[in-house]
């Protein structure tokens, strides 16, 4: 019995259910298209989840804590096209670069005065600042692409590490270190005790008010780094960058298993849920599906992850009254078992 319930256990966790669920859309799309799991499709499918993939990671840092970052996809393009047009004034790359990550971590920090100061919820404030940040990013770039120098694109997409594009190492190595932080570190914990509750975690000592800040800052300072290696692979910073990615950035997360009301959550479990919508964007390229449909599937996709994470919480009262009955059979149903 023990061992069976630990086999359960396994298979209950969102990560596990994940790796399933790629590998069986894996071998289904491959029917269709041999060519799906090769090795040069592979790599354009993990560069084509990067950008997501790096922001998620923050924004599930903000969703874990209980709050929600609506403009981390414009930052994407600020931090980007900023950097890029100090670049071409001729700032040094390294300066430009850091300037990029200083203006994304900003923009997290102002979002989380803002929330924490005024009591006004996050969904309204950076729903606010995501038209800002849009305003500001064309101001930058008056509407036209910015070149980037060429000494940039060494962290672009052309630079193999093992073969690895390094945008796909970075964001590895981001998604690794992002979940030590959350598994192993005192701010990782209290991160999800505010998410989980607030009014407890303050009682226990927690400071909401920094952590908060300290969410909010690591979103805007991961959506830095997304546009500076998007502005490296591109070649040039485009005001445009980002801007269909919001809902991909958030489906990652509760894909991934994040709770949207906080407290819970996986940086693994987001890796995997970026790899998940990236596979299926990939695979409505590659058997000519229309646009329209994979639009519409990552909306389902949010709609039943969300769902699903109600079903886990135990908040929709015939599912539970479901488990119920089947809890009441099921030792019945053993014990009569030799």
């Amino acid at each position: 019995m023990k061992r069976r319930s630990a086999v359960t256990g396994v298979f209950r966790r969102v990560e596990v259910a994940l790796v399933l669920v790629i590998v069986v859309i894996g071998a289904l799309v491959t029917i269709g298209a041999p060519d799906f799991l090769s090795t040069a499709n592979l790599i354009n499918l993990l560069l084509g989840v990067v950008t997501v993939g790096i922001v998620a990671l923050g924004q599930g840092f903000v969703i874990m804590s209980g709050e929600l970052d609506l403009s981390v996809a414009a930052t994407i393009a600020l931090t980007g096209a900023s950097a890029a047009a100090l670049m071409k004034e001729g700032v040094p790359i390294w300066f430009s670069v850091v300037v990029g990550l200083v203006i994304g971590s900003m923009i997290g920090l102002v979002n989380a005065a803002i929330v924490i100061y005024t009591g006004v919820n996050s969904f309204i404030v950076t729903l606010g600042t995501l038209s800002v940040v849009q305003g500001l990013t064309l101001m930058v770039t008056g509407g036209l692409p910015v070149a980037v120098p060429d000494s940039l694109t060494v962290i672009g997409s052309n630079t193999l590490i093992v073969g690895v594009p390094l945008p796909v190492l970075l964001f590895v190595i981001l998604a690794i270190v992002a979940q030590l932080i959350l598994v192993f570190t005192v701010f990782g914990r209290r991160v999800l005790a505010v998410g989980d509750n607030a009014e407890a975690a303050r009682l226990a000592g927690i400071p909401l008010s920094a952590t908060k800040f300290a969410v909010f800052a690591i979103a805007g300072g991961l959506s830095g780094v997304a546009g500076i290696v998007l502005a490296a692979s591109l070649g040039t910073a485009q005001s445009s960058a980002g801007t269909d990615d919001l809902l991909p950035i958030i489906a990652a997360v509760v894909i991934g298993g994040a709770s949207l009301t906080g407290g819970r959550g996986s940086m693994i479990g987001v890796f995997l849920g970026a790899v998940l919508l990236g596979m299926v964007q990939n695979a409505y390229i590659i058997l000519q599906l229309s646009s329209w449909l994979q639009l519409a599937t990552f909306g389902a996709v949010v709609v039943v992850a969300g769902i699903f994470d109600q079903v886990r919480q135990g908040r929709i009262d015939w599912v539970n009254r479901i488990r119920g009955r089947w809890a009441i059979r099921r030792p019945q149903g053993e014990a009569q078992r030799p």
